[in-house]
């Protein structure tokens, strides 16, 4: 059964703003502008403006903004508080279909994947799936041509996943129309299990892949 515990990364989580959004920013407030509208945001300090704009540019890597590396390095080896980490992530939530998530590889190089909003609510999670739990793909699951790359859609999710390069096309692929594991997948494929865990859960914060009852 799922626990409610969440996923931490084995890879490197990038972030960014949708390409058609804008920050405006002044001395007393800071407004992001996106495609639903307009949303206040209530913590106008110097890091969340530093993340916001980085996120203006690109997918890019939270941690190396100087005043958060310390305590994302503690989220990601769950090694003490990181309060600064928790605090700026509640800000983007805030943002909800106006922050696109995104998963990379620690070579430093794009993103495999990136979690696309289709509605201003959405809010995005990532649940830890473990490697022995039987998952599937929800019904009604497809890949789409989107823009030159390949795309996971589901008719009423929030959320669509864009498929950059492998591994994370070859994981998606591999659990379309088939209940399976991310053992089994780690295993057909010869890939590392951290890494298909890290896809499998983006696919599941997406609510494209679910957890199968038995």
């Amino acid at each position: 059964m799922t626990t409610t515990q969440s996923h931490v990364p084995a890879g490197r989580p990038l972030w960014s703003l949708l390409e058609d959004a804008f920050i405006d920013e002044g001395n007393e407030h800071l407004t992001v502008h996106g495609r639903w509208g307009a949303i206040e945001i209530a913590d106008t300090s110097p890091l969340v403006r530093e993340a916001l704009h980085r996120m203006s540019l690109g997918p890019v890597a939270l941690e190396n903004i100087s005043a958060l590396h310390e305590n994302f390095v503690r989220w990601k080896n769950g090694s003490g508080p990181c309060l600064i980490w928790r605090k700026l992530k509640n800000t983007l939530d805030q943002l909800g279909g106006c922050v696109v998530p995104s998963l990379g590889l620690n070579d430093g190089a794009g993103p495999i994947l990136s979690v696309v909003a289709v509605t201003r609510d959405a809010v995005f999670t990532l649940p830890h799936i473990a490697e022995h739990e039987v998952v599937t793909m929800r019904p009604g699951t497809e890949i789409e041509r989107l823009n030159g790359d390949q795309a996971l859609a589901c008719p009423g999710r929030p959320y669509q996943v864009i498929l950059h390069s492998a591994p994370a096309t070859e994981i998606a692929k591999s659990m379309l129309d088939n209940e399976t594991t991310i053992a089994q997948v780690a295993e057909t494929l010869q890939v590392e299990k951290v890494l298909v865990a890290d896809v499998v859960a983006y696919l599941a914060g997406a609510g494209l892949v679910v957890v199968a009852r038995c």
